[in-house]
């Protein structure tokens, strides 16, 4: 039990000498320590953008992939009619 009653008397020094050194009242505190316990609100929506970051370049990849596949084929063509005549000869 006495361990427990130091353990609050270090605390309360601690929180007033952090409030002593920031000129932050005890208001401004609460609602420091209250942004940081929504904290995971934050991430979650940080994890959510990134999330659709990665869903559009994988569309972009995807898309890429196809232009060139498209390109390729195109290529392959080309140089299949252009060497047909050099065959038949």
């Amino acid at each position: 039990m006495k361990n427990l009653i130091w353990l609050v008397v270090a605390a309360v020094i601690a929180l007033a000498g952090y409030m002593l050194f920031t000129g932050k009242g005890p208001q401004e505190v609460a609602i420091e320590a209250s942004d940081a316990i929504n904290a995971p609100a934050v991430a979650e929506e940080v994890t959510e953008a990134a999330e659709e970051a990665a869903d559009a370049i994988a569309d972009t990849v995807d898309a890429a992939g196809e232009a060139i596949t498209e390109a390729v084929d195109d290529a392959t063509e080309s140089a299949n009619d252009a060497a047909e005549p050099a065959v038949q000869n």
